[in-house]
């Protein structure tokens, strides 16, 4: 019989949302008529494989974040966690927040309201043959390297995809990758490139092309207009 592993997430809801323009931070913006993190919430409330969330928002915002799960009745938050100055910084208060016999540790971004409980079984399901598994989908633009507004290079595509959140990991590798991580940390973009600077193995899983960021006001609108 396969062994029963602990897989918890952290769900980092911390961004300002300057960007946006808007008078509250980014997950606490209305889609349709719940606010952007409600979606994330309940999409990770109802997968079965997880046993529990910590959320990371802005400082002041724990208690509506708190409030919001239990309006949802998302029984498997076990914390809101106050946020860094960075993404990273974030994730890496929520990873504290993470008791420490989880197995597995998935990192979403709140931002992607669209992610599917398909897309983290995925990514889940890829983490019983590497250490990190992160969703890609191919890169379609012609995508350039530059340098002071000069090209210096055509970079080929057929190697190259855009990675999304949930991306999952083994809990002692992403711990370690963090503990690492010193002056790095608070320029990491994703989990995985910590990781990957560790030297452990990151497998890429199919992701979703509706799996839309949300991070200027046109982004919003669009998601506005799917609900």
């Amino acid at each position: 019989m396969a062994e029963l592993l602990s897989s918890w997430a952290v769900l980092v809801a911390a961004g300002e949302g300057t960007r946006l323009g808007a008078d509250r931070p980014k997950a606490f913006v209305g889609l349709g008529d719940e606010v952007l993190l409600a979606r994330s919430l309940r999409m990770l409330e109802d997968h079965p494989a997880l046993d529990g969330v910590v959320v990371v928002v802005p400082e002041g915002w724990e208690e509506p974040a708190t409030l919001l799960a239990d309006e949802l009745a998302a029984g498997k938050v076990a914390a809101a966690v106050t946020g860094g100055a960075s993404r990273a910084e974030s994730v890496a208060a929520g990873l504290a927040a993470v008791p420490d016999e989880a197995d597995l540790i998935v990192v979403h971004d709140a931002a992607r309201p669209f992610a599917s409980a398909e897309l983290l079984s995925r990514v889940l399901a890829a983490l019983g043959e590497a250490e990190g598994a992160v969703p890609g989908v191919p890169v379609t633009d012609t995508v350039k390297r530059v340098d002071g507004g000069r090209v210096v290079e055509t970079l080929d595509r057929a190697h190259l995809v855009a990675v999304q959140t949930p991306q999952g990991f083994h809990a002692g590798v992403l711990r370690a990758a963090y503990d690492r991580a010193g002056d790095r940390l608070a320029a990491a973009t994703d989990c995985a490139a910590l990781v990957e600077a560790t030297g452990a193995t990151v497998t890429v899983v199919t992701g979703e092309h509706a799996n839309l960021k949300v991070t200027t006001p046109d982004d919003l609108a669009e998601a506005r207009r799917r609900c």
